[in-house]
């Protein structure tokens, strides 16, 4: 039972945390499965900046003394599931990089909601900077990969 502020904190961060870490193996999935060159580095380079933002957050849960057990993510779950039915049905494979710039606009997208939720709370309890700041330049990576897979989408 969430009871409290820092209760959702937490919940959210493993949440996050959980999303990012699954990520860091689709991104690399997703760049194999690509067939246009520039989306495969957008994958490729997306899985790296996951590795990254888990570096990241790790020591957010130090810093609230949290356990980082993982919460797992329906939507995520449904985004992939989506994804797999459709390709698995596609005889075009060019089609599938439609349908792989479809699951990274939902990953950003995603990932930029539970930050501004985290970030939101962390400001109602007033967390210091080496809370927030990671979160922000996390959000903001989210940000510009949701804009770079936008413009793939549109190529």
């Amino acid at each position: 039972m969430i009871e409290n502020d820092r209760e959702l904190f937490v919940r959210e961060l493993r949440e996050l945390h959980h999303i990012e870490r699954e990520l860091e193996d689709l991104q690399s999935d997703l760049a194999e499965a690509a067939t246009d060159e520039e989306l495969e580095d957008f994958f490729m380079a997306h899985s790296e900046r996951m590795t990254e933002q888990l570096r990241r957050l790790e020591p957010i849960f130090d810093a609230i003394e949290a356990d980082p057990a993982p919460v797992e993510n329906p939507v995520l779950d449904g985004l992939q599931t989506d994804r797999e039915d459709i390709v698995g049905d596609l005889q075009d494979p060019v089609l599938g990089d439609l349908i792989e710039t479809e699951l990274g606009r939902g990953i950003e997208r995603l990932e930029i909601t539970k930050l501004e939720t985290l970030l939101a709370l962390a400001d109602r309890i007033g967390f210091p900077s080496e809370i927030t700041d990671p979160l922000e330049r996390t959000k903001t990576e989210a940000e510009t990969g949701l804009e770079r897979v936008q413009e793939l989408t549109a190529a």
